[in-house]
């Protein structure tokens, strides 16, 4: 769950195989804590130019010194998934078309220097876990504390939580996929924002339903998928959309390469030294220069991992 308030005026991380490269992230950087903030004046409008002293961030309850700080509209490293079904090389129909215009707004509205990475799942590919194993494993290489994965997917080449065919890397791991990302990604800092793009369906009556966005109307296959996907977002600090891909998926990825440019990072070493494998809880309180009425969203909670042996 993403914290959001108004200011008047994985042994399974290296059963995946991201193993080391979170060992060397830790062993880079072991005691900073970085968390997104995401800070709005009036009409949802970026705010410049606010200052660590203008934030005061608490973990279980204990105010923490912030050691490191940047501001809005910083630099980005992203990794981009593909993974649809009914994408086809170029523009060859009108969700294709649909796909790869919202990959572009998205670049042409967030910071032009972001440095972002896309990868088109094709059929026969190792499947959907897997991908963003690799991907999560490339982030962790960066030393930028702005790095975030998104990925457009209708289910394509993924193994549902309810059964089914396993094509990806639950083949050498054993158990559920779904579930393994839910405890791997809850140990790193990274955003993972999912766009679920949902196909046509016939009803009972023959009638056509076109962009299924609400859950009555969601197959059990995709009520299953979605539970864990969005456990997944919320625990990173992202998000789970459900969108049409046609009328909706270009105006909410314009919409989160805005929320990036908006965000400020807070750096901070936790009071706490224990390594516990235990969730800790954050609490931001913004002093707003006077006159501003400011919103903020973060982040609720973060995962300590016990140090890797």
């Amino acid at each position: 769950m993403i914290f959001k308030t108004a200011i008047p005026s994985l042994v399974l991380y290296t059963a995946l195989g991201c193993g080391s490269a979170f060992a060397a992230m830790q062993a880079a950087n072991p005691d900073i804590v970085y968390v997104n903030v995401t800070v709005t004046g009036p009409k949802k409008a970026g705010v410049p130019g606010l200052k660590a002293e203008n934030f005061h961030l608490f973990e279980d309850g204990v105010e923490q010194k912030i050691t490191e700080f940047t501001g809005r509209d910083g630099v980005w490293d992203i990794n981009i998934i593909l993974a649809s079904s009914k994408l086809l090389p170029g523009r060859a129909d009108r969700i294709s078309a649909a796909i790869r215009d919202a990959v572009q707004t998205f670049k042409a509205t967030g910071n032009p220097a972001n440095k972002t990475k896309v990868e088109e799942l094709k059929f026969g590919s190792d499947g959907l876990y897997a991908a963003i194993d690799s991907n999560l494993e490339d982030l962790q290489r960066s030393t930028n504390p702005r790095r975030a994965l998104i990925v457009i997917t209708d289910g394509f080449d993924r193994p549902y939580s309810n059964g089914g065919l396993v094509s990806d890397v639950s083949n050498h791991i054993g158990g559920d996929p779904a579930n393994v990302l839910v405890d791997y990604s809850k140990r790193l800092n990274i955003p993972i924002y999912f766009f679920h793009t949902l196909g046509d369906v016939v009803d009972s009556n023959g009638n056509t339903l076109v962009g299924r966005t609400s859950t009555a109307n969601l197959t059990n296959s995709e009520l299953s998928d979605k539970e864990s996907l969005t456990v997944v977002a919320e625990q990173t600090g992202g998000e789970l959309y459900t969108v049409d891909p046609l009328h909706q998926l270009e105006s909410h990825c314009k919409l989160l390469a805005e929320e990036l440019r908006n965000k400020y990072v807070l750096g901070f070493k936790s009071t706490n030294d224990k390594k516990n494998d235990k969730w800790r809880s954050l609490k931001l309180k913004l002093i707003p220069p006077e006159g501003l009425k400011l919103d903020f969203s973060m982040k609720k909670k973060y995962f300590v991992s016990k140090p890797l042996k």
